[in-house]
């Protein structure tokens, strides 16, 4: 059910988007991604995320500075840390025909990764009685196009309101017309109303992108007639279109709110 659109902000934004029934978006990270150090080019990890399990795979060294093959198989712990244990793998001589492994596969070691943020984090491993502690980063390979028109829908989720009542979701279809600039490295996300070709409420700022994702500290967020900031993280190209989510202090509006706010649309 839609809550009561008691605020300024939950009124014009109930008059601006037609509003319906809608399930709130996972606001679940991906931790899909390669992960480095940057000052230590030559090694990192990937991570497989699937679901509450995350399947990483290291390109490390030896003793002797040759390559060798770990995995970790890392499980959500409910606490804000994944971890699991951690593997040594062998394998046929890739120029021969495969003929298995010499070996199973051997624990050596346990694996954590302690979020820090959704692009960066603390990676700690031991194998045997090495221990090793990285804090690492998205890597980025490439600017990932987001710019184009979009449909889908918006959820508002306002908290913390002082007057209670003014609590709860808020929740839109709508279009986004999504402006990259990768010479200025900004965005602009207007957000349409059904039926209109002009924006109602416009998100703006200069981005960073590291790996996969794409994030706006301090972005402009006018909406009507007001005028607030918004920190937009998780911004992400999917294989139909675009998701993303940022959370608006709106204070200023009504007291005490605090806006979360989450999108996700196709490319028409």
């Amino acid at each position: 059910m839609v809550a009561r659109f008691s605020s300024p902000l939950r009124r014009l934004l109930a008059a601006l988007f037609l509003f319906g029934a809608l399930v709130r978006p996972a606001a679940a990270v991906d931790w899909s991604d390669i992960w480095w150090v940057a000052a230590e080019s030559g090694w990192g990890v990937n991570f497989i995320n699937a679901d509450n399990f995350i399947f990483a795979t290291f390109f490390v060294y030896g003793p002797g500075n040759t390559p060798i093959w770990y995995t970790g198989q890392m499980t959500d712990n409910g606490n804000g840390t994944w971890s699991g244990p951690l593997y040594l793998t062998t394998g046929t001589y890739f120029g021969n025909p495969w003929a298995g492994s010499p070996q199973p596969p051997q624990q050596v070691g346990t694996v954590t990764f302690t979020p820090a943020s959704s692009v960066a984090g603390t990676l700690t491993y031991n194998v045997n009685a090495v221990n090793v502690t990285k804090q690492i980063r998205r890597q980025t390979l490439k600017t990932i196009p987001l710019g184009g028109y979009y449909s889908g829908a918006l959820l508002s989720v306002f908290s913390n309101c002082n007057d209670s009542s003014q609590n709860g979701p808020v929740t839109a279809y709508l279009d986004f017309n999504v402006t990259q600039s990768p010479g200025s490295g900004t965005i602009k996300i207007d957000m349409i109303p059904a039926g209109s070709t002009t924006a109602s409420c416009t998100m703006s700022g200069g981005y960073t992108q590291e790996g996969l994702l794409y994030y706006v500290s301090n972005a402009s967020y006018v909406c009507g007639n007001l005028s607030l900031i918004a920190q937009i993280s998780q911004i992400k190209a999917t294989g139909q279109g675009f998701e993303g989510q940022w959370v608006s202090n709106v204070n200023a509006v009504s007291a005490g709110c605090v806006e979360n706010g989450y999108w996700s649309a196709v490319l028409n």
